[in-house]
């Protein structure tokens, strides 16, 4: 999985082409904003997205595993 951040015109298409693009709102305009699949309005609050949001999709994927490995065992233990 690729992570791609930019600020300007130029990072469109490298926003686009990554599995998530992260678009930063400031002095180079609206482009790579408006082409991105998360948009922010100021690079320090990147910080907060990658911390508290990536580790609550870890945790979901955790528990979506662990549901997994035990239904499976709840199939197979009676046969």
């Amino acid at each position: 999985i690729t992570l791609a951040i930019g600020d300007g015109a130029n990072d469109c298409n490298m926003l686009q082409s990554a599995d998530v693009g992260v678009g930063l709102r400031g002095e180079e305009g609206m482009q790579a904003f408006n082409c991105s699949d998360y948009g922010l309005s100021q690079f320090r609050f990147l910080k907060t997205m990658m911390l508290v949001h990536g580790r609550w999709a870890y945790r979901r994927n955790a528990k979506l595993v662990l549901f997994m490995f035990y239904k499976n065992v709840v199939v197979v233990l009676p046969q």
